[in-house]
């Protein structure tokens, strides 16, 4: 029985093969079509501006900050570097750029991303991005995969490489394959840290990640690493990012050298961000620890 609601203006996230979606009543503001992907801009009344790439929700003003910070923080300083190089594979809605350029000790930010128009429309429409004039800041509009392939090569290296990354279909399908992990392996200082992050699903039978149920049913860059042992040390912490599907979010940090980031060397408080978070973010639960091996 309908309530008289207008349910015109409703959009419903790609499912992705989860069998479920959010429904949003938002409005388009901007379609474009991009050589690599659907871009769309909606506007919400209650979550602001959201960013949506090929069906799915990469960022709204509403709560960006709570990934950004919380993909940024923890590896910066989780770990403490008198200088420290970063190389950001993705990242368009420039969220991530806003957060590392926070830090002094950041030296040096190569950002890769293959969409120059994601960038673009993500500057016009939402406005949560670093500053891209930063004498720091590098800004490549490439795939990832072949920079890094040629960084590898080159023997150029980083302390932190952040993968922010969509899900492993159109442009990102390039950087889920083994070879890309071998190139981001060698690209990492002995003593540097790969940050991977992935929305995570309850099921009855096992616990999935969004990679595994938009790509390959079997595989995510955490179940390659682990097999493959390109860097052999893996830890995850966690949080809610409330509009991301299922709104339980892992991050993962690959490591040469098993340091733990489980301890801020200093303080630091964000929106989201503080030390408290920090540490407590590591404390997972007794389904992630059996279910996700961690």
């Amino acid at each position: 029985m309908s309530n008289g609601e207008d349910h015109s203006t409703w959009w419903h996230e790609d499912s992705g093969g989860i069998g479920l979606t959010h429904a949003m009543d938002m409005e388009l503001l901007h379609k474009e079509v991009s050589p690599f992907q659907k871009i769309e801009i909606f506007e919400h009344k209650t979550f602001g501006r959201i960013l949506v790439l090929d069906g799915l929700i990469q960022a709204a003003q509403a709560d960006e900050f709570i990934y950004h910070e919380m993909a940024v923080h923890v590896p910066l300083l989780g770990r403490h570097r008198d200088a420290a190089s970063v190389v950001i594979v993705g990242g368009g809605d420039g969220g991530i750029l806003r957060e590392v350029l926070l830090h002094d000790e950041v030296e040096r930010v190569v950002m890769v991303e293959i969409d120059r128009m994601v960038i673009e429309l993500s500057n016009q429409y939402l406005g949560i991005n670093g500053d891209y004039d930063d004498p720091r800041v590098e800004l490549i509009c490439a795939d990832a995969a072949d920079y890094l392939k040629n960084a590898a090569a080159a023997g150029d290296s980083f302390d932190l490489i952040i993968l922010d990354l969509t899900e492993p279909v159109g442009p990102s399908s390039s950087v889920f394959t083994e070879a890309f992990c071998q190139d981001i392996a060698t690209c990492l200082k002995p003593d540097g840290v790969v940050l991977d992050s992935d929305s995570i699903f309850v099921g009855k039978d096992r616990v999935q990640f969004l990679q595994e149920l938009c790509g390959d049913k079997d595989k995510n860059l955490v179940s390659v690493m682990k097999e493959k042992q390109y860097l052999p040390h893996i830890s995850a912490y966690r949080s809610i990012v409330p509009l991301y599907p299922g709104a339980e979010f892992g991050f993962f940090l690959y490591s040469k050298d098993g340091f733990s980031y489980a301890e801020p060397f200093k303080d630091f408080l964000g929106r989201h961000y503080n030390a408290d978070v920090h540490r407590a973010a590591f404390a997972l639960p007794t389904w992630w620890r059996k279910e996700l091996g961690f």
